[in-house]
């Protein structure tokens, strides 16, 4: 099957093919309008996993020339399909063409001509492909992105924050959905007073397991799991008052702020665990002023990281590379 996401100008570029018919050897599944490529890959492809093409109206999409390249890179880490780009009028010297080329795409349309756009597409579409572009060649990954083995039983994880709102359960559920990922079994553990599990258990439709829930590989519930599990995600939320779950764990990771209003309870939270072993997080700190928040934050026990905009909860690609440093000491053989 082929996925086009199109532009209202390029709505019926493909219409030539005659492929729109179920029946079809290679049926099209269109879909118009305006497009961020991120968004789209986290919220809308799992629906389309099993597509072998995926057309990509350049127009169609938001991005930024950069973005939109990038996501094309983390499109191909987790799914397998191959990817075309109608890119109309773009010049083999540009800058995005490279990009492109760079991120594993080498079917991209230039022409401005129709007829020559059409010979393009379905040049794209054959079963050998456009071979005129050499794009950089990519390891495919079992499953469409790396998994590890690990051989941890039981790891108990706490996830705090230095003050309300500041993203620890966006935090644990994105490590959670990371650790699913890469293949270990994993349970969230709703330890605050958010209520969030039983809006999103109702909200993504999760699969009901025992006194809680299943979703992508992940449980779900309020208590630990009677069986065994890797790793055991606890959301504490934002922590007033420390107790034994904050001190007696395997990782404990913190979520601190870095804005004017915010650092004081940050540096507040980190002085009272200034000699335990932890991972500070931090959520929207410019790039340009991380090395200052750094050192201010970092010492001897507390390393810190800095997260990327997660625009879904259970998005397991925006923060990989944050998750896979603090998981590494748990993959076997690492």
């Amino acid at each position: 099957m082929i996925l086009y996401l199109s532009s209202t100008q390029h709505t019926n570029l493909l219409d030539f093919t005659g492929w729109y018919n179920a029946d079809s050897e290679m049926p099209i599944k269109k879909m118009v309008g305006n497009f961020v490529l991120k968004q789209f890959i986290v919220y809308d492809m799992r629906n389309f996993s099993h597509v072998t093409e995926v057309v990509l109206d350049r127009i169609a999409f938001g991005d930024g020339e950069e973005e939109f390249a990038g996501a094309i890179e983390e499109f191909l880490t987790m799914y397998n399909p191959r990817i075309t780009v109608i890119c109309e009028g773009l010049s083999r010297d540009s800058p995005l063409f490279h990009s492109l080329l760079d991120s594993g795409v080498g079917n991209i349309v230039c022409s401005t001509d129709i007829a020559e756009i059409q010979r393009e597409i379905l040049e794209c579409l054959s079963e050998q492909g456009m071979v005129r572009y050499a794009a950089k060649e990519r390891t495919v990954k079992t499953g469409g992105r790396k998994t590890y083995r690990f051989d941890c039983e039981n790891i108990h994880v706490t996830v705090i924050s230095s003050q309300p709102r500041m993203g620890a359960t966006t935090t644990a559920l994105g490590l959670c959905a990371w650790l699913a990922a890469v293949g270990a079994s994993v349970c969230y553990v709703e330890e605050n007073e958010s209520n969030i599990l039983t809006t999103m258990a109702a909200a993504y439709e999760m699969e009901p397991m025992g006194e809680g829930w299943r979703m992508d590989g992940v449980q779900y519930g309020t208590k630990p799991p009677a069986e065994p599990v890797n790793f055991i995600i606890h959301d504490l939320g934002c922590q007033l008052g420390l107790n034994e779950k904050v001190y007696d764990v395997g990782l404990l990771v913190i979520v601190c702020g870095t804005k004017t209003y915010e650092l004081p309870n940050s540096v507040r939270l980190l002085k009272r665990l200034n000699t335990v072993d932890a991972y500070i997080l931090c959520p929207f700190t410019h790039e340009a002023v991380r090395s200052d928040y750094a050192a201010i934050l970092q010492s001897n026990f507390h390393k810190v990281l800095f997260l990327d905009y997660q625009p879904e909860p259970t998005d397991d690609m925006s923060n990989s590379k944050q998750y896979k440093t603090m998981m590494t000491k748990y993959i076997a053989g690492a």
